[in-house]
């Protein structure tokens, strides 16, 4: 039997929700897009599906090749020290929680990361930066995106990770009513709206970030090289990793 080579394994966020139906009614059930699942597939890896639990330690982090922070509901804004608003959406603390402290273990371990919509704006706000609350009142410019999946156009910086695999210029699928306003930490914007609104963020430094407002899963061919980002950013890992020591 010929030996089976060892996929790269993906940690994939998940929410939870109350079952509405059928004989578990009433019950709790671990939620995620399929769509997420299928594109790691499709790329060559092997998603497991992390729903909000006790928090990991950096060893058993480690033990992943890399994380994907999925899309969902709005953050909590009494995490950062802001007051709800009527336009928000049901916050998950406990899942914003475990998501957070899972994005910084990564950190610390050097296990790369991708942020896709709500996975983007936990990482700006882990990093110690703030997000628009409600679009496009914040920013007029900006498309009502936050009803249905819509098309927009990100320009990418030439110079960044994204811009190698979609060029300077890509057509993209968004579904948000919040945004990122500010970054800070080691994070850089890589890509905006003609709006100003940034629609993606990298790491300039430490382990691998990729963060976007936008929905790679459901974006076909364009949507696959944002995860092969992310693949490409496993292997750049574990090549680069020191080797054991010799005794």
């Amino acid at each position: 039997m010929a030996q089976r080579t060892r996929r790269p394994l993906i940690g994939v966020t998940a929410g939870t929700r109350t079952m509405m139906s059928g004989a578990w009614a009433g019950h709790d059930a671990v939620v995620v897009n399929e769509h997420y699942v299928h594109a790691l597939r499709e790329a060559g890896a092997r998603p497991v599906v992390l729903s909000p639990q006790d928090e990991w330690t950096d060893e058993e982090v480690a033990e992943l090749d890399g994380i994907v922070l999925t899309g969902g509901t709005d953050l909590d804004p009494a995490a950062w020290g802001e007051a709800p608003l009527p336009t928000d959406m049901t916050p998950d603390p406990e899942r914003d929680a475990f998501e957070t402290a899972l994005y910084r273990a990564a950190r610390r371990t050097g296990v790369p990361v991708l942020g896709i919509c709500r996975g983007l704006q936990l990482i700006v706000l882990a990093e110690g930066g703030e997000l628009h609350r409600h679009l496009p009142h914040d920013v007029p410019a900006h498309p009502a995106t936050g009803q249905e999946p819509t098309p927009v156009t990100a320009s990418l910086d030439a110079a960044s990770d994204l811009a190698l695999a979609l060029g300077t210029e890509a057509r993209v699928t968004a579904f948000h009513h919040q945004g990122v306003r500010e970054v800070r930490g080691d994070l850089r914007i890589v890509a905006r709206h003609e709006s100003g609104l940034p629609l993606a963020v990298e790491a300039s430094a430490g382990s691998a970030v990729l963060g976007v407002q936008w929905h790679p899963e459901i974006d076909g061919s364009a949507g696959a090289a944002v995860f092969e980002t992310l693949l490409t950013a496993i292997e750049h890992a574990r090549v680069s990793a020191p080797g054991p020591a010799l005794v």
